[in-house]
């Protein structure tokens, strides 16, 4: 089994990355990095609500990105961290982007856009940035909340957001030879 390469903080590819790859069977789109052994993602930094997201990542050949190990999780998270990201939203300025999961169907059943349970993914780590995590806004028992969208917060660990902010999102293209 040959050694597995790399690519520091996800950066482009250089065309002989790119090459190497594509001898490999994996195929790059521009401006998107690959994180081996999960998956080929892109760090939108224009800020679009959860639904907008999904639409741009499907015009670009993609979806949301569901993460699938840890090591995804911090690469994209470092990567977010580098990005000096913002929103418009003063509470979470700088705290997350969204992901390709939810809760929409049923508080607290978090799935994938493809319907898998969050759980079955190989990653569902929560963020410790706030706590008790997922919260739904930290609303109380018999209150309505409005956080069912899925975000990766700063600390590579998965949060729960209103799906109306404007955030940075991650799109991910599905690992396949082409």
């Amino acid at each position: 089994m040959s050694p597995i390469l790399i690519f520091a903080d996800c950066e482009v590819l250089t065309t002989k990355q790119e090459e190497f790859l594509a001898k490999k069977g994996v195929f790059v789109p521009r401006d998107y990095c690959y994180i081996p052994g999960s998956g080929i993602y892109k760090l939108h930094k224009d800020v679009a609500n959860w639904n907008n997201a999904g639409l741009i990542c499907m015009r670009e050949g993609g979806r949301l990105a569901i993460l699938k190990s840890k090591q995804a999780a911090d690469v994209l998270a470092q990567m977010f961290k580098n990005s000096n990201l913002t929103c418009d939203h003063s509470a979470i300025s700088a705290v997350g982007v969204f992901l390709g999961f939810h809760d929409l169907f049923e508080e607290g059943n978090f799935q994938t856009i493809l319907g898998q349970p969050l759980e079955k993914t190989g990653y569902s780590i929560w963020t410790e940035v706030w706590d008790r995590q997922p919260d739904n806004g930290g609303v109380f028992e018999g209150e309505e909340g409005s956080q069912n969208c899925g975000t990766l917060a700063s600390d590579g660990g998965l949060d729960d957001g209103d799906c109306s902010w404007k955030l940075g999102f991650v799109c991910e293209i599905p690992m396949k030879k082409q």
